[in-house]
Order: C-alpha cells, then sequence, then structure tokens
C-alpha cells in the first residue's frame, strides 16, 4: 500500500489541550486530552465532544522529549465518531511561540524517532 502522506506520523502519546477559537468559547476552561498520533504537519487526538469540520482550535502540546511546550493554530479535518468519543484529525496553520523554527524541530523529532523504530524493528 502507498503511502501518501507527506509527513511521517509517530504513534505517540503527548499532553495537549485545546480550545475552540470562537469567541463565545474562549472563556471556557482548556479540554486536556493526549495525542493518538502526531506528524510535522497535523496531530490526531480523542475529544469527547464533536468538533465540527474547519474549526480553528489553539493548541497546547507536551512532549518529554521537547525542551518546552508547543503552541499551535490548527484546523480541525476530520471528525470521526469511535466508540468512546471523537477522532480529531487536525492540520497544522501555525507552530511555535516566538519561535519560527518550532515546527521544524517538531517535524526533524518525529523524523529521527520514527527512523529509529523502523530500524529496531
Amino acid at each position: 500500500m502507498l503511502n501518501k502522506r507527506k509527513f511521517p506520523r509517530l504513534d505517540e502519546q503527548w499532553e495537549l489541550t485545546y480550545r475552540v477559537l470562537d469567541r463565545s468559547q474562549l472563556t471556557k476552561d482548556p479540554i486536556r486530552q493526549y495525542s493518538v498520533n502526531i506528524s510535522g504537519g497535523g496531530i490526531c487526538f480523542t475529544a469527547d465532544e464533536v468538533v465540527p469540520e474547519d474549526t480553528m482550535l489553539a493548541l497546547e502540546m507536551n512532549s518529554n522529549d521537547l525542551p518546552a511546550n508547543m503552541l499551535a493554530l490548527a484546523r480541525v479535518a476530520r471528525c470521526k465518531r469511535i466508540r468512546d468519543g471523537y477522532e480529531i484529525g487536525c492540520e497544522f496553520w501555525w507552530v511555535g511561540w516566538q519561535n519560527n523554527d518550532a515546527q521544524q524541530e517538531m517535524a526533524n523529532y518525529i523524523l529521527s524517532a520514527t527512523k529509529d523504530s523502523t530500524s529496531t524493528s
């Protein structure tokens, strides 16, 4: 099967919080979740609620393998019903915090980690 993905996926749980970027929802507390997988181009996580396609989210992501939390602006590309909730697939529009290299650093880390995991298999 041909993999058409632009970025390799890393099946790793990162802590994340998200907020819907809608004026009426900005005052709500951020929702804490864990990622299902992540790539240099986006992230997939589970949620207890429907998050409609094209919704813009503010994400804060934490990996023990990176020196600091990363912030991202992401667009929901898909929201699929799963057994206990919803699987949300997002496309990154911006990643970092006063660091334009943050998304490239994350993509390099994921590429390195996925190479390491395939070479040990």
